[in-house]
C-alpha cells in the first residue's frame, strides 16, 4: 500500500482545512467571503436633454410695444344704481356712469382681472391690452341683487354684478372677474349683500363664476389706533366667517375701512397675517383708498402693504376718466401685455425696476426687448411722402412732413 511521507501528510492535511470549516459553519461561512470574480460594468451616468428655453411671445413689438412693469388701475366701487345722494361723493355711480365707466375702459384696451390675479403675477390679458382691477366695498345689496319667483332667482340687471354680466355679453373678451371686499353676516352686521339669508349663497355663486373675495373687516372700524389683538379680530374674525360661508373662496388681499391703516407701524405685519379664535390667516396684500393706479407687481416700486385704488369720479384730476386719459397717453406708462402670462416683457433699459425676486416666485421667465424690433433700438425714420428706401447702414436724417 502506497503511504504518504509525514512531510506530504502534513501539507495534505493544512491544504484541507478551509475546506473543513466551510462544511462544519454552513451557509454563513460563505456569505462572508469576499466575492471574487469579474466587477460588474457600472451603469453609464445619466446625460438628460437639454431643453431650450421657450420662445419669446411672437408679436409685432414694435407695433404692441409691450411694457409689463407699468401701472395698473384699480377702480372702487360702492352703490350701483338707486336714489343718488344730492352731492357727489364718489361712493355712488348710477347704471347709466357705471355701464360708460365699463365702456371707456373697454375702448382703451382695458381688459378684467381679480386682485390675487396681480399679486400672484398671474395677469391673462390679450397682447396690446392693459389690466385693470373693478373692486366693490361693503357687500353692499346694489352691488348683488337677486329678484325671485316661484321657480327661480335672477340676478338683477339693474344691480353691479347684473351690469358687468350684461356688458359680457355684448363684450366677450371682457372677462367675468372683479374683487368683492365684502363685510360678512356678524354679530353687528347682516347678511353679506343685504338681503337676508342669502349672504351666504350669493358668496359661493361668486367664487363658482370666477369672480374673487376679499377681506374687508369684520366690523368696517378704524384700525389706525387698534391694537394687534384688535387688529386680528377685525380681520381674522371676517376671514373666518367668509370661509364659513364660501369654503372655496381663495382670499388673497384686505382692504382697510375708510384706507386707514395702523399708525404703529409694528402693528402693519397684522393686516396679512394673524390669528383669531384659533385659526390664522395670511394674505399677499392690503389696499388704501384712493388715489392713483398701483404699480406691476413685477416693478420694483410696487408695494403689496400699501396698494392705492382710483374713485369713479368725473371730474377729479384723480378721478376714473381723467386717470383713463393719462394712462392712455404716449407716457402714460401703463402695463401693457405681450399676450403671454409666463413671460415679463419690457423695453430694454429698465432692467432697473425690474423685481426679479417676485418674477422667480412666480415661477415667469422675463423677456426684455429692442422697443423697436432693430438691433440698434430704432429704425431709421423716413418722413411722410419719401418713397426712397431706406438703408440699413446708414440711418437717414429726420425729414419735416411735406
Amino acid at each position: 500500500m502506497f503511504r504518504l511521507s509525514p512531510l506530504l501528510r502534513h501539507r495534505a492535511a493544512f491544504a484541507l482545512l478551509p475546506v473543513v470549516a466551510l462544511v462544519a459553519t454552513g451557509c454563513d461561512a460563505v456569505k462572508k467571503l469576499p466575492f471574487v470574480g469579474t466587477k460588474a460594468t457600472p451603469a453609464p451616468p445619466v446625460v438628460r436633454a437639454s431643453v431650450a428655453p421657450p420662445p419669446p411671445p411672437q408679436i409685432d413689438y414694435a407695433k404692441v410695444r409691450p411694457n409689463e412693469l407699468g401701472k395698473i388701475p384699480v377702480v372702487m366701487y360702492h352703490d350701483i344704481g338707486g336714489i343718488p345722494p344730492k352731492r357727489e361723493d364718489g361712493l355712488h355711480r348710477s347704471v347709466a356712469a357705471f355701464e360708460q365707466d365699463l365702456k371707456l375702459l373697454y375702448d382703451a384696451g382695458f381688459r378684467p382681472v381679480n386682485m390675487g390675479d396681480v399679486l400672484a403675477g398671474k395677469i391673462d390679458v390679450p397682447a396690446g391690452k392693459s389690466p385693470v382691477v373693478i373692486t366693490f366695498d361693503d357687500a353692499r345689496e346694489s352691488q348683488f341683487r337677486l329678484t325671485e319667483t316661484a321657480t327661480e332667482q335672477r340676478i338683477d340687471p339693474q344691480c353691479g354684478l347684473g351690469v358687468l354680466q350684461a356688458f359680457h355679453k355684448k363684450h366677450k373678451d371682457w372677462g367675468l372677474k372683479a374683487t368683492f371686499f365684502a363685510l360678512p353676516k356678524g354679530p353687528k352686521t347682516a347678511d353679506a349683500f343685504k338681503q337676508v339669508g342669502k349672504g351666504d349663497e350669493k358668496l359661493q355663486y361668486l367664487v363658482a363664476n370666477g369672480f374673487e373675495i376679499g377681506n374687508h373687516s369684520l366690523n368696517h372700524r378704524d384700525m389706525s389706533r387698534m391694537t394687534p389683538a384688535q387688529i386680528q379680530a377685525e380681520i381674522g374674525g371676517a376671514h373666518n366667517s367668509l370661509m364659513t360661508a364660501a369654503p372655496e373662496a381663495k382670499i388673497a388681499v384686505v382692504a382697510l375701512p375708510m384706507g386707514k391703516f395702523p399708525k404703529d407701524k409694528a402693528n402693519l405685519k397684522y393686516l396679512t397675517a394673524g390669528t383669531a379664535d384659533g385659526k390664522s390667516y395670511a394674505y399677499e396684500g392690503a389696499m388704501l383708498a384712493a388715489y392713483r393706479p398701483v404699480d406691476s407687481p413685477f416693478n420694483k416700486a410696487f408695494d403689496p402693504l400699501r396698494m392705492e385704488r382710483i374713485a369713479p369720479y368725473d371730474k377729479d384730476p384723480n378721478g376714473l376718466r381723467n386717470w383713463i386719459v393719462k394712462l392712455s397717453a404716449s407716457s402714460g406708462g401703463r402695463f401693457v401685455s405681450d399676450g403671454d402670462a409666463q413671460t415679463v416683457s419690457y423695453p430694454q433699459g429698465e432692467q432697473a425696476q425690474v423685481n426679479t425676486a417676485r418674477i422667480e416666485k412666480a415661477g415667469l421667465r422675463t423677456n426684455p426687448y429692442v422697443p423697436f424690433g432693430g438691433t440698434s433700438g430704432a429704425k431709421p425714420i423716413v418722413g411722410a411722402g419719401d418713397d426712397s428706401p431706406a438703408k440699413a447702414d446708414t440711418p437717414k436724417p429726420i425729414v419735416p412732413a411735406q
